[in-house]
């Protein structure tokens, strides 16, 4: 179980630092843009985006501590 884990960390790594080679080109062939590489990378899903986006909508403050 813990060397499951840790190869899948490995491969998280690989990829997230493969995919941050490429250039922006590649990047929009496949689809994705650097600011949604960077949220895969930390764990941000498209729903989360969506949460937040209606949380705090444009012209309103974000809160200093969440």
């Amino acid at each position: 179980m813990f060397t499951r884990l840790v190869t899948l960390l490995q491969l998280r790594r690989s990829t997230a630092f493969l995919l941050a080679r490429v250039d922006d080109r590649l990047l929009d062939d496949i689809g994705l843009s650097r600011a949604e590489l960077m949220e895969m990378h930390m764990g941000i899903s498209a729903l989360d985006r969506v949460a937040r986006a209606n949380a705090y909508p444009l012209g309103k403050a974000l809160p200093v501590a969440v």
